[in-house]
């Protein structure tokens, strides 16, 4: 009887997860947070490749969480859920790296115009960022910064807000288009 329990304890505790998840969704925001501060305080990791840490976490974080909402979500919610998942599963990389400066491969900025200009936007709103240059032939974008007085952690999760704000609502624009 015990190696029963044992055996089912798996799947229940991920669907025990995914619905604790749904229901406190800020634990997606704070934890990829926490987890990059743990780990570039524990290295001693400062400026770029805080920076990069932290993207690398929350791309992590992001596919783990969706996967065990995905594993445990009923048949009724599966195309909503995969259809968002198609849209987050691209990859964020740190291309090169200098103070001051950044390039970023996004391979959306290749096929969509949209999300393209709404990312442009965004960063150029973004008080800390000096210039914008995205080159959509390569899928890569360009950010020149000044720290003014933040550190590099603090600028890489408000960069890593503005590509997810940039998917978000340039994905809620083409619903609203659709219908």
């Amino acid at each position: 009887m015990a190696e029963s329990t044992l055996l089912k304890s798996p799947s229940n505790t991920s669907t025990e997860i995914a619905n604790f998840l749904r229901e406190h969704e800020e634990i997606e925001t704070i934890f990829p947070v926490l987890i990059g501060l743990l780990i570039t305080s524990r290295f001693q990791l400062r400026g770029a490749n805080a920076l990069l840490v932290n993207l690398g976490v929350a791309t992590i974080c992001r596919q783990l969480f969706r996967e065990l909402k995905k594993n445990s979500s009923s048949p009724v919610s599966t195309p909503e859920i995969s259809q968002a998942s198609l849209l987050e599963n691209e990859e964020v990389r740190v291309i090169h790296k200098i103070p001051g400066r950044i390039r970023l491969r996004i391979p959306r900025i290749r096929e969509d115009g949209l999300f393209a200009k709404r990312l442009k936007k965004l960063l150029e709103n973004e008080e800390n960022v000096i210039d914008v240059r995205i080159n959509r032939t390569v899928a890569s974008v360009v950010i020149n910064y000044d720290t003014g007085g933040s550190t590099e952690i603090e600028l890489g999760l408000r960069l890593m807000k503005i590509i997810e704000k940039a998917k978000q609502d340039n994905h809620s624009q083409s619903h609203s288009e659709v219908e």
